[in-house]
């Protein structure tokens, strides 16, 4: 599993108030039980932390776990101040 993946199940467990093994990150955001306002507050608090612009068509292209860590990896890469960076734990 990826570092951008585990922190992101860690983001994803602390909003939904649920153990971090309870999540599939293959299922879909609303099989998680993110209600499309959580899911909002779950992207800002996903751009805020990794300090992007996630545009939400593209993000709904795979609308999981998985495929939103592929995304955010993809937009820390694209820049370079940020790609140095690392992933930062959550607490």
């Amino acid at each position: 599993m990826s570092n951008m993946l585990e922190s992101l199940r860690q983001l994803a467990s602390r909003e939904l108030g649920v153990a971090e093994a309870e999540l599939d990150s293959n299922a879909n955001f609303a099989a998680l039980g993110l209600d499309s306002l959580m899911l909002v507050d779950f992207m800002f608090a996903v751009e805020d932390q990794y300090l992007i612009q996630i545009d939400h068509d593209t993000a709904m292209k795979t609308p999981t776990l998985a495929g939103l860590a592929t995304l955010v990896e993809q937009l820390v890469a694209a820049q370079p101040q940020l790609a140095g960076r690392g992933t930062p734990v959550v607490a």
